[in-house]
């Protein structure tokens, strides 16, 4: 990085740098008109774009973001195995992928890229980075003009030790947090987590279990198994997609790789958190209204399981829509079928 001149300074005669450019915008346009050195022959173009903010996770791309789940992200078919794709889906995957590779072989070769072309990612780049290099730059502008402290009354000195006395109280308290605190609670909660890991892998091979290679596993033939199978897995892999976010402060806020790993964390927990309350909700519907709700669904059960059924095998058994039947026939399978409908009446009275 360097400097390519100045902006809103009009140079003197004589004081002017011969390499700087001199940019000045006018209060009543916003394009802004630029001054060349008369020595040099230069061609000058000037691209106005508003600054991503990368608090807000906006940047410029020149490809779209990728939410591609399992391998596809980590590059580690066996550390982070896709969680949401069954075997099918996945073999299914892996086949188009190898089409995709074998059709790139029989494309049409491109021209190699020009310079411009080459230099796009990195322009784009930089315009990603300028917020945050533009409040780098703010924050650390004490550093090249150093001010020289004038002289404190009176009045400025009591309160400046009243203040120093309160920021050494707030230091001594954050010291005890930190160092105390702090990692007596983070070593509990990484025990806790641990244990509830172990947990969660024994439950996992419970139900990948199988008796036998070719036959299905128990979370094959469970809905309920299969969700509970979705969401240990979603809880064992949370720790590392939150360890791969921190890293994102340790680094520039700019820099766009891990915005999908984001978008995935917090939607899986959205879900969950999604579940959760509906569950919830529906739950506490029901305990406030259980003699309600199940009189409503004695009512549906009975009016299509039994008296529906009833009355269109007392329908079927005479002329059902003026067609003639062998009475005798219909007579005894009509009474064969209304006996077990008795029967299921009376399981379902008992059930009640």
């Amino acid at each position: 990085m360097h400097v390519l001149g100045l902006i809103n300074v009009i140079p003197s005669h004589g004081q002017s740098d011969q390499n700087y450019l001199y940019a000045s915008i006018h209060p009543k346009t916003n394009l802004p008109r630029i001054l060349l050195p008369r020595n040099r022959d230069l061609t000058v173009q000037i691209i106005m774009f508003d600054k991503p903010d990368p608090s807000r996770m906006q940047y410029m791309s020149l490809t779209p973001i990728s939410l591609a789940l399992g391998s596809k992200i980590y590059g580690d078919d066996d550390a982070f195995p896709d969680l949401n794709l069954e075997g099918e889906v996945q073999k299914e995957r892996a086949r188009k992928a190898r089409l995709v590779n074998k059709l790139g072989l029989h494309t049409v070769v491109r021209h190699p890229p020009t310079q411009k072309e080459m230099l796009l990612p990195t322009i784009l780049n930089q315009m990603n980075c300028s917020s945050e290099l533009g409040r780098l730059l703010s924050n650390n502008v004490h550093l090249l003009r150093p001010r020289q402290k004038r002289v404190l009354s009176v009045g400025e000195r009591v309160v400046e030790s009243a203040t120093t006395l309160w920021d050494h109280a707030l230091a001594i308290l954050w010291h005890v947090v930190t160092v105390w605190l702090y990692p007596v609670a983070t070593r509990a909660f990484v025990i806790g987590l641990l244990c509830h890991r172990i947990i969660a892998e024994v439950i996992l091979r419970v139900l990948e279990w199988r008796i036998r290679p070719e036959s299905l596993a128990f979370k094959d033939v469970s809905a309920t198994a299969q969700q509970v199978d979705i969401r240990l897995q979603q809880f064992c892999y949370w720790p590392i997609q939150y360890l791969t976010l921190r890293k994102r402060k340790d680094e520039w806020e700019s820099i766009t790789d891990r915005h999908p790993e984001y978008i995935r964390f917090y939607n899986s927990l959205w879900l969950v958190a999604n579940d959760v309350i509906i569950g919830i909700a529906l739950g506490s519907y029901i305990i406030d209204n259980a003699e309600w709700v199940a009189f409503q669904i004695n009512d549906v059960l009975s009016s299509w399981t039994i008296e529906g059924l009833r009355d269109m095998i007392v329908w079927l058994t005479d002329a059902p829509a003026g067609l003639k039947l062998n009475n005798e026939l219909a007579t005894f399978l009509g009474a064969l079928f209304i006996w077990v409908i008795d029967h299921w009446k009376g399981i379902a009275s008992s059930l009640q």
